[in-house]
């Protein structure tokens, strides 16, 4: 046996020792068993009936050493009633159980008999509470996975139902978008730069490229690109993030910064690097514009590795010390043009938790306790 097994091996009869020696059952059992031999032995060999009594008494702390610690301790009980019992049953050393030596010895067996029937039972009703317990966690989890599935699917159904709407509009826009523009880039060759005529055509081509741009970003909402999934270290991609944000970060008075993963396995997922960098980078850049009103606050990334239902998961967490989101928009603050910036178009979030489908994970976001701030995790399956 090695080091480490003697080790193991001495922790584990130090536990059992603890259990066997604890003040309930110090209170229950050891004690009660030491009363009885007391009296047992002060007893007159001529009180029968009470030496009777007494020898039955030792089924009492027995039974309720088996109830507390099962087996273990019925027969650490039993041993040791049996072993204070035994002089006073067959010697004559303090005083001498007048009781005949049959019946005695009898006796002495039936109290390790009761204690090994009594701690099997106890020991199996307990295994039989724990395997309900684990049955009930399971159907607690499969539960949990279930509603996170069907919030999922509720999700992924209108996103999907409103990027095809989404698409069919950009396409048609951009079509005369680009006969207007060619239009007007023709009226423009013709008219003087010095006309004044010529200021309204520049601003008027300028503005059909941003209606170029605003339906370009319906048409990537509404068809994102294919991931293209490989094994990644979800480390490297949190430093990207971290590092493209800091600038923008110290301007707010924000401090943006990755805590260490703790884990002993590298967090590593199936994913596209670039998408996954492009999601949690809207999420940090969100964070830094709610906090820059209030003049600053903290942005941090942090990793952890969970169990849901019955998947390991790897946690991206990004928290913010902003406001708090109001309970009615948490709900639907992942809807396609939902925003609460005057200037935002609401599809960075929405986008975001289409790469998250992509990936087999889940966007979530939740207030942090006591007004901390909020809190955005992107859950993706463990592994490459």
């Amino acid at each position: 046996m090695d080091e480490k097994s003697d080790r193991s091996f001495g922790k584990g009869i130090a536990a059992d020792l603890r259990q066997i020696f604890s003040p309930r059952m110090l209170l229950t059992a050891w004690i009660p068993c030491l009363v009885i031999t007391i009296l047992h032995y002060r007893t007159p060999a001529h009180h029968g009936w009470v030496h009777d009594v007494l020898r039955r008494l030792y089924y009492l702390p027995i039974l309720f050493a088996a109830f507390t610690e099962g087996v273990r301790g019925g027969i650490s009980l039993s041993v040791f009633a049996s072993l204070i019992y035994f002089p006073h049953a067959f010697t004559s050393l303090v005083s001498r159980d007048p009781a005949d030596a049959l019946e005695k010895g009898l006796e002495i067996l039936l109290y390790n008999i009761v204690a090994v029937v009594a701690g099997l039972l106890v020991d199996r009703e307990r295994r039989e509470r724990e395997k309900q317990e684990q049955l009930a966690r399971r159907l607690s989890d499969a539960l949990e996975e279930q509603q996170r599935i069907e919030s999922q699917l509720i999700r992924a159904g209108r996103l999907g139902a409103l990027g095809e709407l989404t698409a069919g509009i950009a396409h048609e826009i951009k079509n005369p978008l680009h006969a207007m523009k060619g239009t007007a880039e023709i009226l423009r060759d013709v008219v003087p730069k010095e006309a004044p005529e010529r200021r309204m055509l520049d601003l008027h081509i300028g503005e059909i490229d941003r209606l170029a741009q605003t339906a370009e970003r319906f048409l990537t909402f509404a068809r994102p690109a294919p991931a293209d999934r490989r094994p990644i270290d979800l480390r490297e991609v949190v430093a990207r993030v971290v590092s493209l944000v800091e600038t923008q970060a110290r301007k707010e008075g924000v401090t943006a910064a990755a805590l260490p993963y703790a884990g002993e396995k590298p967090p590593i997922v199936s994913g596209d690097a670039d998408q996954l960098t492009q999601l949690l980078l809207n999420i940090a850049i969100n964070g830094i514009q709610a906090m820059a009103p209030r003049g600053g606050g903290e942005l941090s990334f942090s990793l952890e590795r969970e169990r849901q239902g019955e998947k390991r998961v790897y946690l991206v967490r990004v928290a913010n010390t902003g406001p708090r989101i109001p309970e009615d928009r948490l709900e639907r603050i992942f809807d396609p043009f939902f925003t609460t910036k005057d200037s935002g178009t609401g599809l960075g979030l929405s986008i975001g938790s289409r790469i998250a489908d992509q990936h087999d994970g889940v966007l979530s976001v939740r207030n942090l306790p006591d007004g901390r701030g909020v809190e955005f995790s992107l859950a993706l399956p463990a592994g490459g």
